[in-house]
């Protein structure tokens, strides 16, 4: 009867361990988890603004890109068909620099749906490149505006930098085509 004594001492002594190391298992938790702040997810109007304005300039770079392939592809004769180049490629460049911009950012922009809204009657006349300069310096415009939106509503550096920049090289074409055209 005595050898028996001695264990279970031992048992009940482990038995007791086991049972505050569990207690205190479960207190440290709860005060580990009481002091875990739970943060609300808020949406951002600024990104949301940021978005629709790079969709709108993803979308008029294509139709200043298209619009000035037409020019090229319908009139050889044209006498500032370098401007027409200097101005797609300008836009080519704006393209690829707003795709890289957005990747950095993990920015998704849809690819653009348009219509060029192109008055068909118009482009077989002998002074359709009058007509599809028009319209080109219309789209410059339109872009211009959104780059200004863009420039002031953003807090994202690498987006007012590429709007300044995008703003200046538009200008000088805008004032070309302008000069050029006497629009």
């Amino acid at each position: 009867m005595r050898k028996k004594f001695p264990y279970k001492i031992v048992i009940s002594s482990l038995f007791l361990l086991l049972c505050f190391s569990t207690i205190y298992s479960c207190y440290k938790q709860k005060k580990d988890f009481g002091e875990f702040i739970i943060h609300e997810t808020t949406f951002d109007v600024n990104s949301a603004m940021d978005f629709n304005n790079l969709a709108c300039i993803n979308e008029s770079n294509k139709k200043i890109i298209d619009i000035s392939t037409i020019i090229f592809r319908q009139n050889k004769k044209v006498p500032n068909l370098a401007l027409f180049l200097k101005i797609k490629k300008d836009h080519q460049n704006n393209s690829y620099q707003l795709k890289q911009l957005t990747k950095r950012n993990m920015i998704v922009i849809p690819k653009p749906i348009y219509n060029l809204d192109l008055n068909k009657d118009s482009l077989g006349d002998h002074n359709s490149t009058d007509y599809l300069v028009a319209i080109l310096d219309n789209e410059i415009n339109i872009q211009i505006e959104i780059l200004d939106n863009l420039k002031s509503t953003t807090f994202n550096p690498d987006l007012k930098s590429f709007a300044e920049k995008s703003k200046k090289i538009l200008e000088k074409n805008r004032k070309d085509l302008e000069a050029s055209f006497n629009l």
